[in-house]
C-alpha cells in the first residue's frame, strides 16, 4: 500500500520500520483490549490505522506520561532549568516534524497521495460513498489544489530548519495542519492522530515565540524574536552532531522525493495503458438480458490496464461497486483469452474468444461462465468524452452558455 511504503521512507528506510511498529503496538494493544478496553474489532482491519487502537496506545501514552512527570519532579525537583534539554530536544523536533512534513508534502506536490477517481468510482452514486472515498476522489480530481497544499507543506518544512525562517515555517505548518485536522475528522480519514500529533509538535516549537507574535500582530509593536536561553559551544561534538543531523535530513528528503516520482511515474505509465469499455449486450445461452440497474450477473464495463508489466482487467456489473479484477492472459494466434482472478480465493479462471479485433471499436467475448454459455458485446469509449466530470477536468472557465441553457 501507498501508505505503508509512505511511512517506511520517511527517514529513507524500508517497510521494516512499518512491520517493527506493527510488531511493538498490535500484539499490547490487543492484550490491554482484551483485559481492560474491552473495544468491538475486526481483527483482520486490526493495524496502525485501527482507530481503537491509537485509543488505546494514546491512553498508554498519556498514562506513563503523567507518572514520568511525577517521578521526575520528585527525583530532580533540585534543578533550576531546562534550558539544555529544552534546547536539543527542540532541535531533534524540528527534524522529525521536517521530516514527516516535507514527506507529506512531496506526495502532494507530484500529485500521488490522491489518486485520480477511477473509472469503477465514477460509476458509482455519491450516496454509495464513504466521507473517505469521496475526499479522496475529490483532491484526486483537483490536482492542481493537491499541488498547491502539497508547496506550503514543502516550504514550511525547509523553513523550520533555519533559525531566522523558523517561526514563518511553523505558522505555515500550523495553517496547513488545522486545514487537515478538518478535513480528517470531517471526512473521517483514517490517520485522525498522525495529523494532530503534527500539529501538537509544531505549536510546541512555536511556543517560545508567542509573546513576541502577539504584540507583532495585535499590538504593532516592533518585536526581536526570542533566542534559546541556552547556546551550545562551538566544537567538534556539535559540528559532529550538526553534519549528521543534515545527512540524516537529506537521506529523508531525498529518499521521500524519489518515493514520490517512482509513484508518479509508474501511475503515468498505467494511465497511458488504460482501455475502457462499455456492455452493450450480455447474453447468456443466446437470450440477451436487460441490462438492469443493481443487477449483479450483467456486466457493465471492462476496465484494462498494464502495471508492472501484466495486464489487468477490472469488470464491474450494473449494481455499482460490484467488481472483479483479473489478470489477463492473451492467445494473439488463436483469438483467445484467459483471466486468472487477481485474489486467487475469489473465483476460477475465465475463458473466452473474442471474435472481432480485439483493438477495434466494437468487439465481442464468448466463453462459458457457471455452464453457461456468455456472449458479451462491448465498445471502446474515452471517458473524456462521454462524463461531464472529465470532460472539464482541464478546464478552468468555460463560456458555453448554451450547455447551462439546456
Amino acid at each position: 500500500m501507498l501508505s505503508e511504503n509512505f511511512l517506511g521512507n520517511l527517514f529513507g528506510g524500508s517497510l521494516i520500520i512499518w512491520r517493527l511498529g506493527e510488531k511493538i503496538f498490535v500484539r499490547p494493544c490487543l492484550w490491554l483490549n482484551n483485559h481492560i478496553f474491552h473495544f468491538n474489532y475486526i481483527p483482520q482491519t486490526w493495524t496502525t490505522f485501527s482507530g481503537a487502537l491509537h485509543t488505546i496506545r494514546d491512553s498508554v501514552y498519556l498514562l506513563l506520561t503523567c507518572c514520568a512527570c511525577v517521578v521526575w519532579m520528585v527525583v530532580d525537583k533540585k534543578r533550576p532549568n531546562y534550558d539544555k534539554l529544552h534546547y536539543w530536544f527542540s532541535q531533534f523536533a524540528i527534524m522529525i516534524l521536517s521530516c514527516i512534513t516535507f514527506a507529506y508534502g512531496v506526495l502532494k506536490l507530484f500529485p500521488v497521495q490522491m489518486n485520480s477517481p477511477s473509472f469503477i468510482d465514477l460509476h458509482r452514486a455519491v450516496g454509495d460513498l464513504r466521507p473517505f472515498d469521496l475526499l479522496w476522489a475529490t483532491f484526486g480530481y483537483g490536482k492542481p489544489y493537491q499541488t498547491f497544499t502539497g508547496f506550503f507543506e514543502l516550504s514550511g518544512a525547509v523553513l523550520i530548519l533555519f533559525n531566522r525562517t523558523r517561526v514563518a515555517g511553523l505558522l505555515i505548518i500550523i495553517s496547513v495542519m488545522l486545514n487537515v485536522i478538518i478535513l480528517n475528522y470531517t471526512y473521517q480519514i483514517g490517520v485522525l492522530i498522525t495529523s494532530f500529533y503534527i500539529l501538537l509538535l509544531a505549536l510546541f516549537l512555536l511556543a517560545p515565540y508567542v509573546r513576541q507574535l502577539f504584540y507583532f500582530f495585535f499590538t504593532r509593536q516592533s518585536v526581536n524574536l526570542s533566542q534559546n536561553k541556552y547556546s551550545p559551544v562551538k566544537n567538534l561534538k556539535t559540528r559532529s552532531l550538526k553534519i549528521i543531523g543534515i545527512i540524516l535530513i537529506s537521506s529523508s528528503f531525498i529518499a521521500n522525493a524519489r518515493f514520490a516520482y517512482s509513484i508518479y511515474a509508474k501511475r503515468e505509465d498505467t494511465n497511458h495503458s488504460r482501455k475502457y469499455s462499455l456492455v452493450k449486450n450480455y447474453m447468456v445461452n443466446n437470450d440477451t438480458l436487460r441490462l438492469i440497474e443493481n443487477d449483479t450477473i450483467c456486466w457493465r464495463f471492462w476496465s484494462e490496464r498494464v502495471t508492472d508489466g501484466k495486464r489487468f482487467v477490472t469488470i464491474g456489473t450494473m449494481k455499482p461497486g460490484i467488481t472483479q479484477t483479473y489478470i489477463i492472459e492473451e492467445d494473439n494466434v488463436n483469438h483467445h483469452l484467459t483471466l486468472h482472478p487477481f485474489n486467487h480465493g475469489d473465483t476460477s479462471s475465465l475463458n473466452f474468444n473474442y471474435t472481432e479485433d480485439i483493438n477495434k471499436n466494437d468487439w465481442c467475448l464468448e466463453g462459458v461462465i457457471k455452464q453457461k454459455q456468455i456472449k458479451v458485446e462491448l465498445q471502446r469509449i474515452n471517458p473524456d468524452t462521454i462524463m461531464n466530470l472529465l470532460k472539464t477536468k482541464r478546464t478552468i472557465i468555460t463560456f458555453d452558455d448554451e450547455s447551462n441553457n439546456q
